[in-house]
């Protein structure tokens, strides 16, 4: 006869806020897998654990905001600052 537990045990599964990690990407980046892959190796390699994300709650997000000048260029924001290459 197969052992029966006589009390539950609750696991949290929300992860702690300090494990919150929000990251902000350009659309270019969201949707090339190999690009991706590579902000993600960076970014693990930065919280400390190259090899994997167990104990982190990474969110990524598309850029969506944007800013437009008088000669109509757009650039994208992040945090309030311009993107710019390089």
């Amino acid at each position: 006869m197969a052992n029966q537990f006589s009390k539950s045990v609750a696991i949290d599964t929300v992860p702690l806020p300090e494990r919150v990690v929000q990251v902000t990407i350009p659309h270019s980046v969201a949707i090339n897998l190999k690009a991706f892959q590579k902000a993600q190796a960076s970014i693990l390699d930065k919280l400390g654990c190259p090899a994997c994300c167990s104990g982190f709650d990474i969110r990524f997000d598309t850029i969506r905001s944007f800013s437009v000048d008088n000669e109509l260029n757009i650039r994208e924001l992040v945090g309030g600052g311009i993107v710019t290459n390089g």
